[in-house]
C-alpha cells in the first residue's frame, strides 16, 4: 500500500517541474520577481539595418576604386562598356560599376599602394 503523503509530495514536485520548465518560479508575496522585470524591460524594435547598408556600399566603392587602380582608367571603362552592351543583368553591372567621381577618388588613394 501506498503512503499518500508521498502521492502528494511527487505530485507537487512534479507541478513544481512544470512550473520551471515554462519558465515560472516561485516568488515570496510582495517581492519584484522575474514577471516584473521581464513585463518592464523595453520591446525590441527591429530597424532597418542602416550600418549594414553603408559597410556594404564602402565595400562596393573600395572594390570599383581597387579595379580602376589597378586596370587603369581606359582598360576599366572599356570592360564598363562591354558589360553595357550585354544583358539586363550585365547593364545593371555597368550601371553599378561605373567610374564616378567617389570611386575615382578611391582610385587616386589606391594607386600609389596597388602600383
Amino acid at each position: 500500500m501506498r503512503d499518500p503523503q508521498i502521492e502528494s509530495f511527487e505530485k507537487r514536485l512534479h507541478r513544481i517541474d512544470q512550473i520551471h520548465q515554462a519558465g515560472g518560479a516561485f516568488e515570496a508575496s510582495g517581492a519584484l520577481g522575474r514577471s516584473y522585470f521581464d513585463s518592464m524591460r523595453p520591446k525590441v524594435r527591429r530597424h532597418f539595418p542602416l550600418r549594414g547598408v553603408a559597410l556594404i556600399f564602402a565595400g562596393i566603392l573600395l572594390v570599383k576604386g581597387a579595379m580602376l587602380a589597378q586596370v587603369g582608367q581606359a582598360s576599366y571603362e572599356a570592360r564598363v562598356a562591354s558589360l553595357a552592351g550585354g544583358s539586363q543583368f550585365e547593364r545593371v553591372g555597368a550601371w553599378i560599376m561605373h567610374a564616378d567621381p567617389i570611386t575615382r577618388k578611391i582610385a587616386g588613394w589606391l594607386a600609389p599602394f596597388i602600383g
